[in-house]
């Protein structure tokens, strides 16, 4: 035909069409292509070829891409390779998916730990008290991150591996063991049960927190033993049943859905046939009630667990939940990224919540409402422009991280959903590979559009938020 075209093979990106030979036999490029030449049976023609960067096109940076030697489409991030003739591979997709993970699992620790944190003592803790308390947490802001990822790559790492079970079973021992307490403290006399309401940090918190932790290690040895068959890293790896994993993955989901129930129906109906009778009945239900919702938790997640198990979902294996364990994981990036961002959240949130207007308090704990109901139902909405700007100040914050994910994630491109695999950050690759990236090259504008890409992501969450908090702020008006 009288039309030719030379088509960058990977990314098929035309890079110079319709040279206008007839029938044309071959074609060659320059060395440093800014030339070519074809053969046709009757004529040869040079031209001068600008070719740019033809081995990146919009669809190559986040599509799958079937790249030299690959089996099938994939999507990778490896601009460098021990040898000249490996085509760089530049997708973009690990890297924006690695941000939204680490991001994802470092609020997932902050948030709860920052709003409560800011709820207690803005509600409930003494001003004699709060005065030290806030500001040794604001005084955790001035850490340097790149020390917070030292001790995350090195100290960290080492105690979560050995330690992992326990650790995990810490997230629902220690808080079931705290409200445990505040259960039973209800069966003491009104005169003892106020004053240990009133010292509630001393001998309801510090305690039973340390009691949970000292039965979580129970826990955690006896699970590992019984659950991941002694050694939770060759479980990781595909030994064993995959119930024990599943189980826990299922306990949230089912502690919400106990919750909801008890709060939609139990609790309505044991308030009207328990009105007027004695405190220590009413006390003595509510622990029965406890109780009997912690089985049904664990119940409730043993079944789904077999559901899931039946149908054939392990969670486990090809970039699941559950895969194989990395001593630099999102795990500790997460705990990491979460102790400098605690400290943004909770001076916002704790700010937001003390400029409540306290004639709502007042008239909340006047109508008979517990400081309990009136921190959920009246402080906590009224506030919650305030909480979700801290909430998004620190969600910026987790975005943008470099150090901290630089040192403690490993650096691995990959896309999973395993808390314990590694991950790479837009942030961190710029940090980590624009000093050795050749001017003008393809991989330093890739860089400079994944600096980009990162800046969009930022904008989008913001203006988003924005929206949200002035539908908050309305709401908060009206009152």
């Amino acid at each position: 035909n009288n039309r030719s075209k030379l088509v960058h093979v990977t990314s098929e990106r035309v890079v110079f069409d319709d040279v206008g030979v007839e029938d044309p036999l071959n074609i060659a490029v320059a060395p440093k292509d800014d030339g070519l030449i074809l053969y046709g049976e009757k004529t040869i023609a040079l031209f001068s070829l600008d070719a740019e960067h033809p081995d990146v096109t919009l669809a190559s940076l986040f599509l799958p891409v079937w790249y030299e030697g690959y089996e099938h489409p994939d999507t990778t991030w490896q601009s460098s390779s021990a040898s000249d003739d490996a085509e760089p591979k530049l997708g973009l997709w690990p890297l924006v998916f690695g941000t939204l993970k680490a991001t994802f699992y470092s609020m997932l620790f902050a948030i709860p730990i920052a709003i409560g944190a800011a709820i207690y003592s803005s509600e409930f803790m003494t001003p004699k008290v709060k005065k030290t308390v806030k500001p040794c947490i604001e005084m955790m802001a001035s850490l340097p991150s790149v020390i917070l990822g030292f001790l995350g790559a090195i100290i960290i790492s080492s105690y979560l591996k050995e330690y992992i079970v326990i650790i995990l079973a810490s997230f629902f021992i220690v808080p079931v063991t705290v409200a445990a307490a505040a259960y039973i403290i209800q069966l003491l006399p009104r005169d003892l049960m106020v004053l240990a309401m009133k010292h509630r940090l001393k001998i309801i918190g510090v305690p039973c927190m340390s009691v949970g932790l000292l039965f979580s290690v129970w826990v955690g040895n006896l699970s590992e033993s019984i659950v991941f068959g002694g050694d939770i890293i060759k479980w990781l790896e595909g030994q064993g049943s995959a119930f024990g994993g599943i189980w826990y993955l299922c306990l949230p989901v089912s502690i919400i859905i106990i919750l909801y129930v008890i709060s939609r129906w139990v609790k309505p109906a044991l308030i009207e046939r328990l009105r007027g009778r004695p405190q220590s009945l009413c006390a003595t239900v509510d622990i029965v009630k406890f109780l009997v919702s912690v089985v049904a938790t664990i119940g409730l997640a043993a079944l789904m667990a077999l559901i899931f198990m039946s149908l054939g979902i392990t969670f486990r294996g090809g970039g699941s939940v559950f895969d194989n364990y990395e001593s630099r994981n999102a795990m500790i990036v997460g705990f990491m990224m979460a102790f400098a961002i605690i400290p943004i959240i909770y001076t916002i949130a704790d700010d937001a919540l003390s400029t409540v207007p306290k004639h709502l308090r007042a008239a909340s704990l006047g109508s008979g409402a517990t400081p309990w109901q009136t921190s959920i139902r009246i402080v906590v909405p009224t506030a919650m422009s305030g909480l979700f700007s801290a909430v998004m100040v620190g969600l910026g914050r987790a975005i943008g991280e470099t150090m901290i994910v630089l040192m403690a994630a490993g650096n691995t491109p990959i896309l999973d959903l395993n808390i314990f695999s590694g991950l790479k950050t837009l942030s961190a690759n710029i940090a980590s590979e624009l000093p050795e990236a050749v001017k003008d090259s393809t991989h330093m504008r890739t860089l400079f559009l994944s600096a980009l890409v990162l800046f969009i992501l930022t904008f989008i969450l913001n203006t988003v938020a924005e929206q949200v908090r002035n539908r908050f702020r309305k709401k908060a008006g009206s009152l």
